[in-house]
């Protein structure tokens, strides 16, 4: 019997079916929410809390969150994830109303998002609507592991579950478990749309009880024990589905059902048949006798998915009678007078000229007026319509399309040049059934359309420089259309896009990764028009970068070794037009205090070689270029100097430190290394002699760091005058604790200090010992000196209070002097270092550094260059990292180095006594003209030699 009954229409998501179905769409079902909001279920969103309002920014991390709270009128959109379901039984016992359903739905919200997963658990279906009406539950997809129930409508009327998924494998042990189950006090259910993969024993079961059940357009595919099976249910319509069935039946009714079974198509396919069903026995349709006298049955079919080989099956079971083809069902029963059977329709979507198309019921109840994928029931003008009614439906979940052909060369042409643009667009398409066609055209610029028929090419000026899509359409008189989209249409601006680009350090609470660039790339004024962007780091290294970003682009890069490198942006837009631009940015180096507790100690033979491993100077970290040292000399047999150099690399003529029998000897120094390499110490002496060498600091261009700051020489204690607070000799095995952080401009947060600290007025050989004032003890050793003897050597000390500790390790007492020559810490006004191969820039003996031979005189002042030669740059230096020398003096006295263009400092910056050579290190802040002062405070004149080892750069530096 017929019922008239209003068809469900409704918009559809995409399955993709070839042969049998494999994956989804991303369409969703448009469900009018009434008045109400929407709430959002996102379970892998940092924000996502249980007990806040579901609000898109913080969503619920459950469904049941979601349906524990859900008001009529709203929709609750489950967001899909990539990497994980939502594993949850949830139950839905909250209602809508007629004008205001209530809606769950799992349709992406974006096509770059994964529709939503629910993983049912083996305890309870994954969804359960319980008691509820007014309901419509959509575009979810339900993994079903454990084969079980998987969504369960009990005690429920209007209810709709529309472009479900139940996806799984297909069991291998007999299983119990339904897909989509109605209980039998449920009623006005309508079951549309859906996809049911082989993971239950039942696709689709209606209970006995249940009243007004619609199962419509849904494909099921291999169950077990049946694909739709309805028991004891009043009124219960099954229309335009298709099931394969290669063991189970595929539609039943029984228990006194009533209804009518209509446009279905049953398919045997006996390739996914088991070991255990290889011969299968159960019909593909079935009505009991109970059932018989109200449930009508036509325009179905019974269609094979194999070979003509394959054993026979039974197509209907009536009242308990089998009949074996459709003929005979309609000759014995008086039903199925429009039935088919006989055919192969393995595919799932009809092939060109089946007889399943345009052959179905267009009023059947329950038919919808678009198939499973959303599209129009269409007539195929190929075949000739045999069905009832208008629509021409095919039989079956899925409809036959017309193929609309857009021809490869109906393109903009041409694609770019300058605005004013004029195109020119072919419009040729044809249709595989033959229809007549239209096409409109949206060249993207807000004009009108261009409508016509095909075969008239179309003219289009963009006057507006932009970047368009113009799209194509043609449509058939049914509806059904093709469109093309040629994004890139360009109609460029008079002049390309302009370029930019800025670099600066890496810098983190203070300090800098000196050789980590951070570049900036603005984004330009027609970001459309930019085609490709190229980044050239300058050291053979380059990215490319989004070419048509709306913000300033980031782009960071660690360079490998330090030096200076100009990196070029090489811009060029949709017209071929190249912009290139560039900034250089100076790889460099920034301090690492150690604290100097590991010493090697070795005797070097004459003119032997002291090779030393970066490990042994825990220089082996990522991105060390040199190594500040500490070298301590004593069992002198002859006089001589040590000189420092990179292993590998030709051993230069200059010297760390000077030393001769009898005497120990202290300086520090500094020396280019890699992380994996080694260093070299020469011993340029006639005699063996005994060093001890201790790191005091590193220097590296890839971990945080602290610059330098250079300050112009300042005393800070003088204990023979009372600078510093003490005014008188610190007696022998005592210490004075002397305080550097938040004086003479030194702040209380600096790391470490760089001092010159002197020994004089001395009543007994010794040395002094500087330490930090801290438990962390950090000690380095000061200078030596004999009896009366003025010494004086440089030190690194790192801070932790502002404070230092000077001891006087000698048996008698001695006047202290510490002057100031710069400190580490934060990055504001502070320099970067950048190690050079060692070189002699001063010899007073050969004239290099002056051009002429000639000592300096006593109380008389060398300027000396220092920039601009041997690897140092010509500008933005601040200070110069050198060992001075002042070999065989004839009488005693001092040297002050200084920044030229200022005042001399009275400060002490190398001491020397008569007969003795002498080397110190000296950090020496560079005047603006690029040149340091040497001062020659001693009785006689004194040649000077000066070695740099490296300098330091204003940061950032360019």
């Amino acid at each position: 019997m017929h019922r008239s009954r209003p068809a469900v229409g409704l918009s559809l998501a995409m399955i993709v079916v070839a042969g049998v179905m494999s994956g989804w769409g991303t369409g969703r079902a448009a469900a009018e929410p009434g008045s109400g909001g929407t709430l959002y279920v996102a379970h892998d969103a940092p924000s996502c809390s249980d007990s806040g309002t579901g609000t898109e920014s913080k969503p619920f991390c459950s469904v049941q969150a979601a349906a524990d709270v859900v008001e009529p009128g709203d929709t609750v959109r489950i967001v899909g994830s990539p990497l994980s379901s939502y594993s949850e039984a949830v139950t839905l016992t909250r209602s809508g109303t007629s004008d205001r359903p209530i809606t769950f739905s799992g349709a992406p919200l974006s096509p770059s998002r994964s529709k939503a997963v629910l993983a049912a658990p083996a305890s309870a279906p994954a969804l359960t609507l319980k008691g509820v009406h007014d309901v419509r539950v959509e575009s979810l997809t339900f993994s079903d592991e454990h084969h079980s129930d998987v969504v369960a409508v009990t005690g429920s009327d209007h209810v709709t579950l529309d472009q479900l998924t139940v996806d799984n494998a297909a069991p291998t042990v007999p299983v119990t478990g339904t897909a989509i189950g109605v209980d039998g006090t449920s009623s006005d259910v309508t079951v549309s749309r859906n996809s049911i993969y082989p993971s239950t024993a039942y696709g689709v079961r209606v209970a006995p009880g249940a009243a007004r059940v619609t199962v419509t357009t849904n494909v099921i595919l291999t169950q077990q024990q049946g694909g739709i099976a309805v028991s004891g249910a009043a009124d219960t319509d099954v229309t335009g589905n298709t099931v394969f069935a290669p063991c189970a039946t595929a539609i039943s009714l029984d228990g006194g059902s009533s209804g009518v079974v209509e446009n279905n198509v049953a398919i045997t396919l006996n390739s996914m048949q088991t070991r255990t069903c290889q011969a299968p026995t159960a019909p593909l349709y079935a009505v009991s006798a109970d059932a018989t006298g109200q449930v009508t049955a036509d325009y179905n079919v019974a269609a094979n998915g194999a070979s003509s080989s394959a054993p026979a099956r039974t197509e209907y079971s009536w009242a308990g009678t089998s009949y074996a083809t459709s003929a005979a069902f309609r000759d014995g029963t008086g039903q199925g007078t429009h039935d088919i059977d006989g055919i192969n329709a393995y595919a799932a979507t009809p092939s060109e000229h089946s007889p399943l198309i345009d052959s179905a019921d267009a009023s059947a109840p329950g038919e919808l007026t678009t198939d499973q994928q959303g599209r129009p029931r269409v007539d195929d003008l190929l075949v000739d319509n045999t069905g009832n009614g208008t629509g021409h439906p095919d039989r079956g979940a899925l409809e036959r399309q017309d193929t609309l052909t857009i021809a490869s060369g109906d393109v903009p042409t041409p694609p770019k040049g300058l605005a004013p643009l004029g195109i020119s667009m072919k419009t040729d398409a044809t249709s595989s059934w033959g229809a007549a066609l239209t096409y409109s055209v949206d060249f993207g610029d807000g004009s009108d359309p261009a409508t016509g028929t095909p075969g008239s090419p179309v003219s289009h000026t963009y006057t507006t420089p932009g970047l368009y899509t113009t799209r194509i359409t043609f449509t058939e008189p049914d509806g059904t259309s093709a469109e093309k989209s040629y994004a890139g249409v360009a109609a460029g601006t008079a002049t390309p896009p302009a370029a930019a680009l800025s670099v600066a350090p890496d810098t983190a609470t203070g300090q800098v990764a000196a050789g980590f660039a951070r570049f900036t790339v603005p984004a330009p004024a027609d970001p459309w028009e930019v085609e490709y962007r190229t980044l050239s780091f300058g050291d053979g290294t380059q990215d490319n970068l989004a070419a048509d970003a709306q913000e300033p682009t980031q782009a960071t890069h660690q360079y490998a070794a330090p030096g200076t490198y100009t990196a070029t942006l090489t811009q060029t837009d949709l017209l071929g037009r190249t912009t290139t631009t560039r900034t250089t940015f100076h790889a460099a180096d920034a301090f690492v205090a150690m604290t100097p507790q590991y010493d090697t100690e070795k005797t070097i033979a004459a003119h032997g070689v002291l090779k030393l491993s970066a490990a042994t100077l825990r220089a082996d970290s990522d991105g060390v270029d040199a190594a500040q040292l500490q070298l301590v000399t004593r069992n002198a047999k002859a006089s001589g100097t040590l000189t420092l150099y990179t292993h590998g690399t030709t051993r230069p003529g200059t010297a760390a430190i000077a030393f001769e029998p009898g005497r120990k000897a202290t300086a520090e120094t500094t020396v280019k290394v890699t992380p994996t390499g080694s260093v070299d110490l020469y011993n340029g002496s006639s005699g063996a002699v005994t060093v001890n060498v201790a790191t005091v600091g590193l220097q590296s261009h890839a971990q945080y760091a602290d610059t330098y700051h250079p300050v112009t020489p300042a005393r800070l204690l003088d204990t023979r005058t009372g600078t510093g607070g003490t005014r008188a000799p610190v007696a022998g095995g005592h210490s004075l604790t002397l305080p550097v952080g938040g004086t003479h401009g030194v702040p209380a947060n600096a790391t470490a200090v760089v001092l010159d600290v002197t020994a004089t007025t001395t009543k007994a050989s010794g040395d002094l010992t500087v330490a930090t004032h801290s438990t962390n003890d950090s000690v380095v050793t000061g200078p030596y000196w004999t009896t009366g003897q003025t010494a004086t050597t440089q030190v690194v000390i790192p801070v932790y209070d502002g404070k230092v500790v000077l001891h006087n390790d000698s048996k008698a007492s001695a006047n202290l002097v510490a002057d100031l020559v710069g400190w580490y810490g934060t990055t504001a006004n502070g320099s970067e270092f950048l190690p050079v191969t060692p070189a002699r820039i001063l010899n007073t003996r050969t004239g290099t550094g002056t051009g002429k031979v000639a000592k300096i005189a006593a109380h008389a002042t060398l300027r000396l260059k220092v920039t601009g030669a041997h690897g140092v740059p010509a500008t933005g230096v601040t200070a110069v990292d050198l060992n001075l020398t002042v070999p065989s003096p004839s009488g005693n006295g001092y040297l002050v180095a200084y920044p030229d263009g200022t005042a001399r400092p009275g400060v002490y910056s190398l001491n020397f006594a008569k007969g003795h050579s002498t080397a110190n290190r000296a950090l020496v802040k560079v005047g603006t003209d690029g040149e340091i002062d040497l001062y020659n405070a001693g009785t006689g004149p004194v040649d000077v030699y000066a070695d740099v080892l490296g300098d330091y750069d204003v940061f950032p530096a360019g």
